[in-house]
């Protein structure tokens, strides 16, 4: 993965985001302007993931979730991961609900940027040998389109989602970025799914 790329889908984001900027300044927002995330469940694959989501006008926020991989259980593929991932999106509330009078509060669309550098353990073993175990690094982006719903109920946030989008990197035998997955595995198409629960003020 060159850096080229990295800077092409970056200045993508980057578009994306401006005309959520400019309208920041024509409203503002009104109820829980903020929230904290935790995604539970990547905590059994081996990685903690906190989102900070803050809404710019009654229609838009972005979000920033910071992963720590190696901070969690990898029950899944016992890989002994150790590294970091990073995602950054701006978000787009098209149906506001709930009685919160919040503007993160509603279904929504999402273009999320994923870069994930870690660290992993792989077992194998030839015939008649005992297993091997080799550590490897690997770096994989993704630029993903997203939907979800995300629900604010006083301080209360639950936040389910789901996405897919194209993928390049080293890849690696588990087929785990933290926080997507290729199909095929050696393949170019990401797939995200899960939910989140966290707090607003």
């Amino acid at each position: 993965m060159t850096n080229r790329l990295i800077l092409k889908l970056s200045a993508i984001l980057i578009a994306l985001c401006s005309p959520i900027i400019l309208q920041a300044q024509e409203s503002t927002p009104v109820g829980a302007k903020n929230d904290i995330k935790v995604t539970l469940l990547s905590l059994g694959s081996g990685s903690s993931r906190f989102t900070y989501e803050r809404a710019i006008d009654p229609k838009h926020s972005a979000e920033i979730t910071i992963g720590i991989v190696g901070m969690g259980w990898d029950w899944i593929n016992h890989s002994d991961p150790k590294g970091y991932i990073v995602k950054l999106a701006p978000k787009w509330n098209i149906h506001p609900v709930g009685r919160s009078n919040s503007p993160l509060s509603g279904f929504y669309l999402k273009p999320e940027l994923i870069y994930a550098n870690y660290a992993y353990s792989y077992g194998y073993k030839e015939r008649y040998a005992e297993e091997v175990y080799v550590r490897e690094t690997t770096s994989q982006l993704a630029l993903l389109a997203e939907g979800g719903f995300q629900i604010v109920a006083d301080w209360f946030v639950f936040d389910i989602y789901v996405g897919v989008g194209p993928s390049f990197g080293t890849g690696n035998r588990n087929n785990y970025y933290h926080g997507f997955m290729n199909f095929p595995a050696d393949g170019h198409v990401a797939f995200t799914s899960g939910f989140r629960i966290g707090v607003a003020f």
